[in-house]
């Protein structure tokens, strides 16, 4: 009965927050009550798109900015399923997509991770946290590589200036790199859809791009580049 009522005060703050404009990794930040409750049901919800895809369909994985991609308008003539999860880092995600069954197998899965690994308490350029980064993220392509046909991985979001005091943006140039490097040994594909998007080599976004520090302000742009790397010559969303 406890617990019941917890989850049930819990799913509450969370909907009052997000009704109120807060972000939900500001909320999360706040209780690790609402951590659990928010995993539990976004992995029920996902679970149940995932056992009812079509074969072939595109898989959308990693952090928020992998989450706000909306499925609706699907991508290169297939199916979108989005499993992404607010506040998951490299290391984190692979335990998701551990707890999660593919009945069907994805045609291509797209991967957007590394924000939350760039925070500045973590220290994120220093040589440890770089080669943490790069062990969690191979155990997470290979583990996607077992689940999908083709594997494409971006690079990490730009960020706004006004983050910089809690989010390294050195590190998103760096950490981009490093995913680059990982794909050539691994075997999946690296894409950037936010080239036009950062200010020149800096891992700032430009102007009016980003909303709530770490997130894009309009993710149809980055999809639509997304989809252009994964079947030129045709729209993204055709179908």
């Amino acid at each position: 009965m406890l617990k019941s009522r917890r989850t049930t005060f819990g799913l509450l703050v969370l909907l009052c927050g997000i009704l109120a404009g807060i972000p939900i990794g500001r909320l999360m930040l706040q209780s690790p009550d609402i951590i659990a409750i928010y995993k539990d049901v976004r992995l029920n919800v996902v679970q149940q798109y995932l056992d009812e895809a079509d074969p072939g369909f595109v898989l959308i994985a990693g952090d928020s900015n992998a989450e706000l991609h909306s499925p609706s308008e699907g991508l290169c003539g297939s199916a979108v399923v989005n499993v992404g999860m607010s506040g998951a880092t490299t290391s984190s995600y692979a335990e998701t997509l551990d707890k999660l069954h593919f009945p069907v197998r994805p045609r291509a899965a797209v991967l957007t991770i590394g924000t939350n690994d760039l925070g500045r308490k973590k220290e994120p350029t220093s040589a440890r946290s770089g080669a943490l980064f790069e062990t969690a993220l191979e155990a997470l392509v290979v583990k996607l590589r077992s689940i999908a046909d083709t594997v494409f991985v971006t690079a990490v979001p730009p960020v706004d200036h006004d983050a910089e005091r809690h989010i390294d943006a050195l590190a998103v140039i760096d950490y981009s790199n490093r995913i680059k490097a990982a794909c050539e040994r691994l075997g999946c594909r690296f894409i950037d859809p936010f080239a036009t998007l950062r200010e020149g080599g800096t891992g700032y976004g430009l102007p009016g791009v980003n909303r709530n520090g770490k997130h894009m302000k309009r993710y149809k742009p980055v999809f639509s580049a997304i989809g252009a790397e994964m079947c030129p010559g045709r729209s993204a969303r055709d179908h």
